[in-house]
């Protein structure tokens, strides 16, 4: 059984048509759930699940693909994905289709794919996390980003890039001491590639049972943009302000309560971040080569 949960001010009426003309030439039945706000995903995955559904199409952004995510971990119901969000980070870091045809398509194959899922504060994500720089750009450009897009994200950037702002941290990595000191953003991922062929973390992979670290120190523009131009020759570990680590548990104390992100979504603020690995935690459907 297929179940499909629509972030409703998220699926244009022409994406839920093409959806479910694919989903008709198939062959193909589906329930459907509406949810108002993406963290409502979350219960409505889990609902699927008692239902008995074999697949959780999940039409949203990434902040409703984290919040079902998490309703399906430890099951063996597969998450598929109609990314209409606008950064799409889950799915371009899995290869994901945009097109409701290809979509159907790739769920009719078969192909699936077992991958690992972080926790923060006990709550889930499956691309990244961090503190300081990027959750203050994105909270920043969340009100923008529905007219602007992706330039809004820019935009943040720029000014928090300028404004240098750093906090101290304490960072430690599998129980050992692997930061202490001012930074601008510590970041976790569990996959490293995001848009445009950016490498955060070059190392990561889903299914290794562990989660990347990196600590970026760079205050002001210039030295910001030092570390974008090594991220983007896939090599952010070259860069003087960078440290970069890999761990199954990792403990991040700030010096007050800063802004964090999980998945690109900001969930307020906190002093400390406790990540863990779930491995093989979520079933996915996605091209396995």
């Amino acid at each position: 059984m297929i179940h499909v949960i629509a972030h409703a001010e998220k699926l244009p009426p022409d994406s839920r048509l093409a959806l479910e003309g694919a989903l008709f030439l198939a062959g193909l039945e589906a329930e459907w759930t509406n949810v108002p706000k993406a963290k409502k995903a979350k219960q409505a995955a889990a609902a699927a699940v008692e239902a008995g559904a074999d697949i959780v199409i999940v039409c949203g952004g990434d902040g409703s693909v984290r919040a079902a995510s998490e309703g399906l971990l430890g099951t063996d119901t597969a998450l598929a994905v109609l990314p209409v969000g606008t950064a799409n980070l889950f799915a371009t870091g899995y290869g994901l289709p945009f097109e409701a045809t290809e979509l159907i398509e790739l769920v009719q194959s078969g192909q699936r794919r077992t991958v690992d899922s972080g926790v923060c504060n006990k709550l889930a994500f499956n691309v990244m996390a961090g503190v300081g720089f990027d959750a203050r750009m994105i909270d920043d450009a969340d009100e923008q980003k529905e007219r602007l897009g992706m330039l809004a994200y820019v935009r943040a950037g720029l000014r928090h890039a300028r404004a240098g702002d750093r906090f101290d941290a304490q960072v430690t990595v599998d129980g050992e001491p692997f930061f202490t000191g001012p930074a601008g953003c510590v970041l976790v991922g569990n996959i490293g590639n995001l848009k445009a062929g950016v490498m955060a973390f070059p190392a990561a992979s889903p299914t290794d049972g562990r989660l990347d670290v990196g600590v970026v120190t760079a205050a002001g523009l210039k030295e910001w943009a030092g570390v974008l131009a090594q991220t983007v020759l896939k090599r952010p570990a070259s860069s003087e302000h960078t440290t970069i680590g890999q761990g199954t548990e990792i403990d991040v104390r700030l010096d007050g309560k800063h802004r964090y992100e999980l998945d690109g979504g900001c969930k307020g603020t906190t002093d400390r971040m406790k990540f863990r690995i779930k491995p093989g935690a979520l079933t996915l459907c996605a091209p396995v080569s």
